[in-house]
């Protein structure tokens, strides 16, 4: 039996209270100062985020500048299809097409509307398109195709289909040029009306 007094209950004392510390500050401590350094480092990293904010909050001013500037450019490039409607939109294209049409020999046999749609809901662009159905030699389907697609505003065939038509060739002349029958869609972009 240990005497109250000896060197081993002392040391017993001694080990069983540095044990106890030791305990408290892994359950009670330890947890607390994890969780200080844990806080302290989310602090760091908000004041970080917050300094990045603060400077590109600096930085609006500027960007609508430029932002109104280029929307501004934009209203004031040419290409698109005017008209304050789809209807308006699709009616300038048939007569824009007609008149090329006819400045190039060839005979419009008949024009659709196409159903208007949008390009992409972020972009403010509606898109107009006809199919068109026409009588034109090679070299007037040479002219209407370059002056549509060259031509202002801004226009793109798609789905050109070309045959030859299956007519006599007047008085019987070798050399004239066979009327094809051509058909093909049309389509530009116009703004859409602002909401």
């Amino acid at each position: 039996m240990l005497r109250r007094g000896s060197l081993i209950s002392r040391m017993l004392a001694v080990g069983l209270l540095a044990g106890m510390l030791l305990a408290g500050y892994g359950l009670v401590l330890a947890p607390v100062v994890a969780a200080y350094r844990e806080v302290g480092q989310q602090i760091e990293a908000a004041q970080l985020l917050l300094q990045r904010y603060r400077s590109l909050a600096s930085q609006r001013p500027e960007l609508n500048a430029r932002l109104a500037e280029l929307e501004r450019q934009a209203a004031q490039v040419g290409g698109y299809l005017k008209g304050s409607s789809d209807a308006l939109a699709a009616a300038e294209l048939q007569d824009h097409a007609r008149a090329v049409i006819e400045a190039a020999g060839g005979s419009l046999r008949s024009t659709q509307i196409l159903p208007a749609s949008p390009v992409d809901s972020t972009v403010p662009l509606r898109r107009a398109a006809l199919r068109i159905q026409l009588g034109v030699d090679v070299e007037g389907l040479q002219k209407v195709l370059y002056r549509l697609e060259t031509g202002q505003p801004f226009l793109f065939v798609d789905q050109l289909t070309v045959r030859q038509q299956r007519t006599r060739r007047r008085s019987g002349d070798p050399d004239q040029e066979p009327v094809l029958d051509v058909s093909f869609e049309v389509y530009g972009y116009v703004r859409a009306a602002e909401t």
